[in-house]
């Protein structure tokens, strides 16, 4: 396997040829988007640099919506697909308005993220295991950001249900509920991205969920992470005993393949764990889960939907998981102390984010209201090559990470 240095070369050859490995940007079948929402373009930055174009698409979206109608991917006209505030994407629109208040600190920003995160305040009892997604990003973003003590409590009634799904005796929290099996007991490699909102809330007065994540964390790395560095997307467990039962796979191509998504979520979830508890396991973890994702990729930087599919047309790519690698690259970069090793992390984030930011995978110039094009949310239900808010949202806040590192992110579209 290449080093992780390598593939910023690779990544800049691509930049000229992306053409022709690259799909076609997905044709809409209205040319045009709602008047308000090119209102919204205009009012918004016109530096021509990708962050501009992706506050205006986010603007658009904030300003032509309204809550609780949240987007959640593209329909194949461009338009938004919108679900009510109980499902696990909603807090994707508010998060990434939240990290462009931080970058900007304009306080239109911040009156959007209030207003979009406002109805998700009924949230925090809803018994479901992705709400360190929903609401860490959200309410305990917020409180970072503004001190504010209402979204603080927020943040900690969501994490007190989170909590209370841990199984002492799987060490592990349910992911989702099998009611006609009540011994099954289903962990996603997914979960570890909802630890945060359990380390968040383990520094605010719930020291106790600390051991809760860790031990989590640890059984994910155990049994979800391969040897090799790659992972199993689901692990099924005896509650009773805790035993393994299986590894096996929801979204992904089969039982024993790596579903692209699902490794950017080790990456990144690992990176978390690692900047909460120093533990090195952690940060070990990460970058193998990184490097192999890396040591896979296709020439232009972007994954297929799954690294056990043929990396060819016409099985669609997922530019969420590229953007969640990249964000989480950039992560490892603040925490790594090796300046090799940091070097690598930028150039790894740099061949994706480079990629993402050509015409053959950003939205400019096409009537779609999301940022970036050709993300797979889930292809075996048919949820494949459409824009998605949760890819967006990695992909802004890569980009945020990009500037405050390394430097202006317009350099990225250049190489």
């Amino acid at each position: 396997m290449a080093s992780r240095r390598t593939w910023i070369v690779l990544a800049l050859i691509a930049a000229t040829a992306v053409a022709c490995s690259s799909p076609p940007a997905p044709q809409a079948a209205r040319p045009e988007p709602a008047a308000q929402a090119r209102d919204a373009r205009a009012a918004a930055p016109q530096d021509g640099s990708v962050l501009a174009f992706a506050d205006a698409q986010l603007a658009a979206t904030a300003d032509t919506l309204a809550p609780p109608a949240y987007p959640v991917r593209t329909n194949p006209d461009g338009t938004w697909l919108t679900k009510e505030a109980d499902d696990w994407t909603a807090g994707f629109l508010p998060a990434a308005l939240w990290r462009v208040y931080e970058r900007t600190q304009d306080p239109v920003w911040r009156e959007r993220a209030e207003r979009w995160q406002a109805p998700l305040t009924s949230e925090t009892s809803h018994d479901d295991t992705d709400l360190g997604f929903k609401m860490f990003m959200t309410f305990a973003v917020d409180h970072q950001l503004t001190g504010d003590e209402g979204a603080k409590q927020t943040a900690l009634a969501a994490a007190d249900t989170l909590a209370a799904r841990f199984n002492p005796a799987v060490g592990m929290i349910r992911v989702w509920d099998d009611r006609d099996d009540q011994e099954k007991y289903q962990v996603n490699i997914d979960a570890m991205m909802n630890l945060e909102l359990l380390y968040w809330a383990a520094q605010h007065g719930r020291p106790q969920y600390a051991d809760i994540a860790n031990r989590h964390a640890d059984r994910t790395m155990r049994d979800l992470v391969r040897p090799d560095g790659s992972t199993s997307m689901f692990g099924g467990y005896d509650q009773r005993t805790g035993a393994l039962q299986r590894t096996y796979t929801m979204q992904g191509f089969r039982d024993d393949s790596t579903w692209a998504r699902g490794q950017a979520w080790a990456a990144y979830g690992f990176a978390m764990a690692y900047r909460y508890t120093q533990n090195p396991a952690y940060l070990d973890t990460a970058h193998r889960t990184a490097d192999w994702f890396l040591g896979h990729l296709p020439p232009d930087r972007v994954p297929y939907w799954d690294f056990d599919v043929p990396q060819a047309p016409p099985e669609p790519r997922d530019t969420s998981a590229a953007a969640i690698t990249a964000s989480a690259l950039l992560a490892m970069n603040e925490l790594d102390a090796d300046p090799a090793t940091k070097n690598a992390d930028v150039d790894g984030a740099r061949g994706m984010l480079a990629s993402l930011s050509t015409p053959a995978y950003l939205a400019r110039g096409t009537p779609f209201r999301s940022i970036l094009l050709h993300g797979t949310q889930n292809l075996p239900e048919g949820q494949a090559d459409s824009g998605i808010m949760f890819g967006d949202y990695y992909f802004v806040e890569a980009l945020n990470r990009w500037e405050r590192q390394v430097g202006p992110s317009s350099q990225l579209a250049t190489g």
